[in-house]
């Protein structure tokens, strides 16, 4: 009995079969916890060798940006840099979206989002408008409704506004979707109205119909006015129900994807959605600066879903505010600011609270901050930016929400005593979990392996401006 050649059945010893039995499970759970760890390694080395892969890409990268910075190489070869660096960021977005080990490895928290309108739109009717393309584009328009159904159209738009031929009472309704794809080369798209000429702000009003622009890409570094899809908008503009989609903004000015500098106006259910902006100057979501000079400007209902990179403010509606009100407004958007003294908010980067002639107190109201962004300063705004010698009108927050994965912070920096805070709360966001394997027998956390990591490669699009190298 000893040497077990008998205890085979429980009718030869019925303990030591039991014992035999016992310990021959707890053999065979260890060997598939051997089992599993084995795979967990095979995991673990998968990823290893795919980020192998992408750090040598990162080594070419960084060997292009020095080309760029030396300063020797004309137009054409700052061109080829471009293409080659382009190829290489979408080889990198190639070996994250497919390397798997039955999950895909290299994925990053599940992100809430948002669709559509926030209110629905009916399209009005614009068979019986005039179309802007039947207009003669050096005569000044002081009245009227116009339809704008195509790209050239729009353009067309812009080169009019540009020229101070656009007065304060015409409107601009789309009457359909715009693709911008055809000013995807060189400088990109050209903003409808300008900053640098007071005539050649845009002052009209413009319904989007409930339509979609899409493909909106700017890239320059030689331009110094506010930009966006409108440059500048000035007093007693308004904008509605537009949406923007699939945008590619690098510039080096104050930036939006609607509008770079917007002033004394209303703008209602606009949204952006899919894409990024880079800026050298306060960057935003929707908006680079939003400002109100006697009247104060404001922007209801509106959200963003894009990723947002800025040397200096960086919110998710707006880089930077003074006398506006946002309402019910919503960012989706990954946000980051490159210096710290700066910094990125969730609904807007920085905030005026000087007090004089001309200002009222900024408030934002009933809006919402989600998904877990590891870069923001202030959850809600960044930083309050007083002005020397005026008196400080305190920012008022109300009835507004983030994830509850932020302790704290909802306004970043020193807050001057200038801060009046209502209602703030917090919410549960989304998670998805890592692939991971048990390792152990006894099913607790501290008896598997996982992988998880969130690798984030803004910075391998060149979006240093590399020596003032426009590439």
């Amino acid at each position: 009995m000893t040497s077990g050649f008998r205890i085979n059945h429980a009718k030869d010893n019925a303990a030591n079969y039991a014992i035999n039995t016992n310990l021959s499970t707890k053999i065979s759970a260890y060997q598939v916890a051997e089992d599993n760890a084995i795979m967990g390694l095979d995991m673990v080395q998968t990823a290893n060798s795919s980020l192998s892969q992408v750090s040598d890409i990162l080594t070419r990268l960084r060997s292009l940006e020095m080309y760029v910075q030396n300063g020797t190489y004309g137009k054409g070869s700052l061109s080829a840099i471009k293409k080659e660096a382009s190829a290489l960021t979408a080889e990198i977005s190639r070996i994250l979206n497919n390397t798997e080990y039955g999950d895909k490895l290299f994925t990053t928290p599940a992100r809430e989002t948002q669709s559509g309108f926030v209110n629905e739109v009916v399209h009005r009717d614009t068979s019986a408008m005039t179309t802007l393309e039947s207009v003669d584009e050096t005569v000044k328009l002081t009245s009227g409704t116009y339809s704008i159904s195509s790209a050239k159209e729009l353009a067309k738009l812009a080169t009019m506004t540009n020229n101070a031929l656009v007065g304060t009472g015409v409107e601009f309704v789309l009457g359909a979707d715009i693709d911008l794809s055809e000013y995807s080369n060189g400088e990109g798209w050209v903003s409808i109205g300008s900053n640098l000429v007071l005539s050649a702000r845009f002052r009209a009003k413009f319904d989007g119909n409930g339509y979609v622009v899409s493909n909106l890409y700017m890239n320059s570094f030689n331009k110094k006015e506010c930009l966006g899809l409108f440059g500048f908008c000035g007093g007693g503009c308004e904008i509605k129900n537009l949406g923007i989609e699939d945008v590619d903004i690098t510039l080096n000015s104050t930036t939006g994807a609607l509008a770079g500098y917007v002033e004394n106006v209303t703008i209602s259910n606009c949204y952006v959605k899919r894409g990024k902006i880079n800026s050298c100057g306060n960057a935003g979501g929707l908006f680079g600066h939003l400002a109100g000079y006697n009247n104060t400007s404001l922007v209801t209902d509106c959200y963003s879903d894009v990723s947002v990179t800025s040397t200096q403010y960086a919110g998710g509606i707006s880089g930077h505010m003074g006398n506006t009100i946002i309402r019910n407004c919503s960012s989706y958007s990954i946000i980051k600011s490159l210096t710290k003294e700066w910094g990125a908010g969730g609904i807007t980067g920085g905030c005026y609270i000087s007090k004089n002639t001309m200002s009222r107190a900024c408030q934002i109201e009933n809006c919402q901050v989600f998904n877990v962004n590891e870069e923001l300063r202030g959850v809600i705004v960044a930083a309050l930016v007083p002005q020397e010698g005026f008196d400080l009108l305190p920012l008022t927050i109300n009835n507004c929400s983030y994830d509850s994965y932020y302790k704290g912070c909802a306004v970043g920096g020193e807050l001057y005593g200038a801060v009046v805070l209502n209602n703030i709360t917090t919410f549960a966001g989304q998670a998805l979990e890592s692939p991971s394997f048990q390792v152990g027998i006894n099913g607790n956390e501290s008896s598997k392996i996982g992988y998880s990591m969130d690798l984030l490669l803004d910075g391998v699009e060149l979006f240093g401006f590399l020596g003032e190298k426009q590439i």
